[in-house]
């Protein structure tokens, strides 16, 4: 397929034909069917109550299905979009092995009649049955507890992969009846399973995978740092001029911006990054220090973002108050929130740096159905809001929280 193509794979990637541009397609060419003897052309009427036009319609819908399924799978090749099974396979070649999960195991204790004997595969569950688990191997009751009274001990395994660490004494249900078993508690957890890995946590092992072996100086200072456990977010600035730049770095300093992490593993990391005699800036200080063969001490500073409170004021109108939900209020509220949040992508979110833009709240608001948005007005905390976007500085960070969001609702 040519890539100058308007649909199909094209310089900017791939780009599917819409359900309308098929649908119109096929008009236009039944339209252009003409007798080669006569020059007539089929009196056809293509619109939407017809046989045809409603014939039309399916054929085009099928073929959007199968327009949508291309563009899919031009998407499993690109390392920032793909998903699911093609996402699985390829960070492997980045030699990252992803996470299925794992399943919790526990230790358990049976009780009953002395000679039970409770079977492999038998199952428990705490009270409400929401966690259930499955005993590993057959467990005789034969240790005397009181008359015509025996308990046995064994393990356990759960049969939902990830963090479950039930309390002790809480997995006391039995599900399977066997004669003889009355009774059932867990008194340890051996092992707590783990959650599979999702696909944005998948790609961001990646991105942290492919960067762990950069050398120039800025790239490398990243990668170090966003292999250490625990960071979230990390960019890093280098004033390279001999005078103080516009950002207020220093001259021939380098100041990086970090989210997560302990302060000491940060700055290790970037010790082992850094050439020598690198001067550093931040209102971090970590703990590490670098001393060399002459005993010359070198501090590491690093920016912790400044959080700068977002005030939100709007005013809407209910037009449909079937699908308005009673909690709407709440919904719009958690829902820019979690728009907010942010990763070490820098599409996603409000990350450190990222000014407001007053036009992007719209779409987590808009999520939810049955009213409309009268006015939005946005603010730092403690200054007045305006329908404006909120300047954000390189070493801040906008924060969200649902006491500082005020909906108020209205007559339309």
């Amino acid at each position: 397929m040519s890539t100058n193509n308007t649909f199909g794979m094209t310089d900017a990637g791939f780009k599917p034909k819409r359900l309308n541009d098929i649908l119109q397609n096929i008009i236009t060419k039944v339209q252009g069917i003409t007798n080669p003897e006569t020059g007539e052309k089929p009196l056809i009427n293509e619109t939407s109550d017809t046989i045809f036009g409603q014939f039309a319609s399916i054929v085009a819908e099928e073929l959007s299905v199968c327009w949508e399924q291309m563009y899919i799978a031009a998407n499993m090749f690109d390392p920032l979009n793909n998903s699911g099974v093609a996402l699985r396979g390829q960070v492997q070649i980045n030699g990252i092995t992803p996470s299925y999960g794992s399943y919790t195991q526990i230790q358990i204790e049976v009780s009953g009649q002395p000679g039970t004997v409770v079977k492999a595969g038998s199952i428990i569950a705490n009270e409400d049955g929401t966690q259930t688990f499955t005993v590993d191997k057959n467990i005789l009751l034969n240790t005397p507890t009181a008359p015509n009274q025996a308990t046995g001990t064994g393990t356990a395994t759960c049969q939902t992969r990830g963090v479950i660490d039930p309390d002790d004494n809480t997995v006391i249900s039995i599900q399977t009846p066997i004669f003889g078993w009355s009774g059932v508690k867990n008194t340890n957890t051996i092992s707590v399973g783990t959650n599979e890995d999702t696909d944005e946590e998948l790609h961001v092992k990646q991105q942290r995978a492919t960067s762990a072996t950069s050398y120039r100086q800025v790239e490398a200072v990243y990668a170090g740092i966003v292999n250490v456990p625990g960071v979230i977010f990390a960019r890093v600035y280098q004033n390279k001029t001999t005078a103080v730049d516009d950002r207020g770095i220093p001259a021939k300093t380098i100041a990086a911006v970090v989210v997560g992490g302990k302060d000491e593993d940060v700055g290790r990391a970037i010790s082992l990054k850094v050439p020598m005699l690198s001067s550093f800036a931040g209102n971090a200080v970590s703990p590490y220090k670098f001393i060399d063969v002459f005993g010359e001490e070198t501090t590491y500073q690093f920016y912790r973002p400044t959080e700068v409170p977002v005030k939100i004021e709007m005013t809407i109108t209910i037009t449909n108050s079937i699908y308005f939900p009673e909690n709407a209020e709440d919904l719009i509220k958690q829902n820019i929130i979690n728009y907010a949040a942010y990763g070490l992508s820098p599409s996603i979110g409000f990350p450190p740096g990222e000014s407001v833009s007053r036009s992007r709240l719209y779409t987590p608001i808009n999520e939810v159905a049955g009213f409309k948005v009268n006015t939005l007005k946005i603010g730092k905390v403690g200054s007045e809001t305006a329908e404006q976007d909120i300047a954000i500085d390189w070493n801040e960070v906008a924060s969200f929280d649902e006491d500082n969001i005020t909906i108020q609702i209205v007559d339309g």
